[in-house]
């Protein structure tokens, strides 16, 4: 796709990662260390053993194991060869004092030392100690010799989380609305509301779930793998056979298919965990999104009916950088398969005289939208479409100049500019589905998709 495009900064290039420093400190032949594995088993863990040989040429130790014997060897120590930065000295021995609620600590378990949360403050008559794994979302009890405050060795000094900036950074705020994931065999059957009520050290947050009905434990502490924000949600959508939706149930939303339609807005719902089906009304269903590398995808929706012919007036959008939150006029000009040929309105070919003809894919092409008449002009803050640089940009009203000129910011870019009425239109989304949207008195039906603005 060709197109001139909204005037930007340049992007930065990504920064090079520096070498591996040397190590701050050699540990001596003898010396009882930990040891951080970066993969296995024991990932994320702290193994005891100590120094065997330091190689400075490959900045690695060869160490033995503490817990860990040689297979068929009747008591020999496990012996490795590891990198330099995965060794540290041992931490100091703890002071008796009791563990805080929901501090950060240490437990031994299989000959290795876990990083978990210490469930209740103080000690307990019995001796023992309540931790949660939030990376494994596993709670045990463990004597409180087994239990140690974590510590980091950061600089050739040990820290605790309370000193550490770090343990305060969360993408996830004190009151803020998520959902987190039910697992059954690591993978994710259903995702549940809750409520962010505390963060804890390094990417642990204590949650309470404000719809939970059953016996069960109404707040956990998780590590935020396990969490993504609440999904965007269409105001007003019907849905189609096969969609692919998520409906409300034992307190969870959970995916599945559409395969019947019911008067009264009501649906058949599929459970893909289980495969029983249930009637649902339009209210507990809603489309199914994933939240993948940090931004939400639609999962792709039931498409067989939506269907271009040769002449129909279509937008089309692209993923290429630069061209994000952009659509771009033209006509069809025949099907290819579940592609389209689309002949640009706007957009010219290498002459810059030939219209521009591409085949664009069903997930990036569009009806045209309803024009909605702006009766009342605009108001800061309205989400809108500008036409600029060859196709219709979306953006929000920044300032209002007059009723006929205005101000537009255009968030993805960082940018704003003057914008006459005439060149403005009312932001409208394509969302999957059967739909009945009114707008500004007009009362539209589009089969196999909606407009909702």
């Amino acid at each position: 796709m060709r197109s001139p495009r909204l005037r930007r900064q340049p992007a930065l290039a990504p920064s090079r990662a520096s070498d591996p420093a040397e190590p701050t400190e050699v540990f001596p032949v003898g010396k009882a260390v930990e040891v951080l594995p970066d993969e296995g088993a024991y990932r994320g863990a702290h193994l005891p053993a100590v120094v065997a040989r330091f190689d400075p040429g490959l900045r690695s130790y060869a160490v033995e194991y503490d817990a860990l014997a040689v297979s068929g060897a009747s008591g020999r120590a496990l012996p490795e060869t590891v990198p330099a930065s995965q060794v540290r000295p041992r931490p100091p021995p703890p002071s008796p004092a009791p563990h805080a609620e929901h501090a950060a600590v240490d437990a031994l378990r299989d000959g290795a030392w876990w990083l978990g949360v210490a469930l209740v403050g103080g000690g307990r008559a019995d001796g023992k100690v309540a931790v949660r794994f939030p990376a494994t979302r596993e709670e045990a009890e463990f004597d409180l010799a087994d239990v140690r405050p974590h510590l980091e060795w950061v600089a050739g000094e040990w820290r605790s989380p309370e000193d550490m900036e770090t343990s305060k950074r969360t993408l996830y705020a004190k009151g803020t609305q998520i959902e987190v994931a039910r697992l059954e065999a690591d993978s994710v059957v259903a995702w549940f509301p809750a409520i962010v009520a505390k963060t804890i050290w390094k990417n642990n947050l204590l949650v309470e779930y404000p719809f939970w009905k059953g016996s069960e434990l109404c707040n956990e502490i998780i590590d935020i793998k396990h969490i993504r924000p609440c999904p965007p949600r269409a105001s007003v959508i019907s849905f189609c056979v096969n969609d692919d939706v998520e409906g409300f149930q034992d307190d969870g939303w959970w995916p599945g298919k559409i395969t019947e339609i019911h008067p009264k807005l009501t649906y058949t719902f599929k459970s893909a965990t289980s495969g029983k089906k249930v009637q649902l009304h339009q209210n507990t269903l809603r489309l199914r999104y994933d939240w993948i590398d940090n931004q939400w995808k639609q999962v792709a929706q039931n498409l067989s009916g939506t269907k271009f012919t040769g002449g129909d007036r279509v937008e089309v959008s692209s993923d290429e950088e630069g061209f994000h939150g952009a659509w771009f006029q033209g006509t069809v000009v025949k099907s290819v398969g579940h592609k389209f040929l689309v002949e640009y309105d706007a957009l010219k070919d290498d002459d810059e005289t030939t219209p521009l003809k591409e085949t664009i894919g069903e997930e990036h092409i569009r009806p045209s939208p309803p024009a909605i008449p702006v009766t009342n002009g605009f108001k800061v803050l309205d989400e809108i479409d500008a036409y600029t640089n060859d196709g219709w940009w979306v953006g929000v009203i920044s300032e209002v100049l007059s009723n006929q000129k205005y101000k537009v910011y255009f968030k993805a870019y960082k940018e704003q500019d003057e914008f006459e009425l005439e060149q403005l239109r009312r932001h409208c989304d394509w969302v999957g589905g059967i739909a009945d949207v009114t707008a500004e008195g007009t009362h539209d039906i589009f089969c196999t998709g909606a407009w909702d603005n």
